[in-house]
């Protein structure tokens, strides 16, 4: 006995008729009548008692309805959700934090206009999390800031952000509103942890200088260090989004250095070829 069996005579036991139960299938009668005296050949007894004008069920056709019911209820409940599936299983995304902290919310705020039942789920934390996430099958798509790792991705720049140095408005001197860059080394920096994309940034420009710095305040958290540097710990550098709310409150001051601008790029990232669900085709367009 086989699934298509179990349905045929499951339809027939509800509809009471072989004609009605052929058209609920889209099936001749004479297919449906086949199929049901194979199945009582297997079973060794008569299932259905033929009437004049309909059908009833014999005690054996009770009792295996009893038996194929659950079985049918539950495949029906699992053709459902296979026709939900996509707006069931969520998209799983992972973003840097200056991305996640400042627009990412707003896109996917747009996204969910357009498909309110769908499902995400977000991880917010540093780039070069969010790309092993990626590369291990654990999100399908990822947001990372800085240098992009290759292999075989799908990527294109969504954002480009200018990187700013801050300060407490009284941390420096009015006398030296720039420094050069060795006057920068020699302040105590509030830097993002070794390996973030702000940080990586920063490095990269004092190795070609063929210099280093050796920060006084290490944080993988970019609250962490506007807040230090609105304590007059020192000077910090951070994404200019994250921190312009507090220029214009004149929480901080902007210091302007000699000689260097910096900025990181924010790209998206998803594998290359694979298959995909038009949610994710959506929000891609969306980035």
């Amino acid at each position: 006995m086989h699934y298509r069996q179990c349905l045929i005579f499951y339809t027939v036991a509800k509809e009471k008729s072989f004609t009605r139960a052929a058209q609920k299938l889209f099936m001749t009668q004479s297919a449906i009548s086949h199929s049901m005296k194979d199945l009582e050949t297997e079973a060794g007894t008569a299932l259905f008692e033929r009437l004049h004008r309909q059908i009833a069920l014999t005690a054996a056709g009770v009792a295996l309805l009893a038996t194929v019911t659950p079985l049918i209820e539950e495949f029906q409940r699992v053709e459902n959700q296979l026709q939900n599936l996509e707006q069931t299983a969520p998209l799983r995304l992972a973003s840097c934090i200056t991305y996640g902290e400042i627009t990412l919310s707003k896109v996917l705020h747009q996204f969910k206009k357009n498909r309110p039942q769908q499902k995400i789920n977000v991880h917010i934390s540093p780039a070069e999390d969010c790309f092993q996430k990626l590369a291990a099958g654990k999100v399908d798509l990822a947001i990372l800031e800085g240098r992009v790792p290759s292999g075989n991705y799908q990527q294109k720049v969504i954002a480009d952000y200018p990187l700013v140095f801050v300060a407490a408005p009284d941390f420096l001197p009015k006398a030296s509103p720039t420094l050069s860059l060795s006057e920068l080394l020699n302040q105590p920096l509030l830097l993002r942890e070794r390996g973030s994309a702000v940080r990586e940034t920063f490095e990269a420009f004092l190795t070609l200088k063929r210099l280093h710095c050796s920060p006084t305040w290490e944080s993988t958290d970019s609250a962490s260090l506007i807040a230090a540097a609105k304590n007059k710990m020192g000077i910090s550098l951070l994404p200019y989004s994250l921190v312009v709310t507090h220029l214009k409150k004149k929480e901080l001051v902007a210091v302007s250095v000699t000689k260097i601008k910096l900025h990181n790029e924010i790209t998206a990232l998803r594998p290359a070829g694979a298959n995909r669900l038009p949610a994710l085709e959506e929000l891609w367009e969306l980035l």
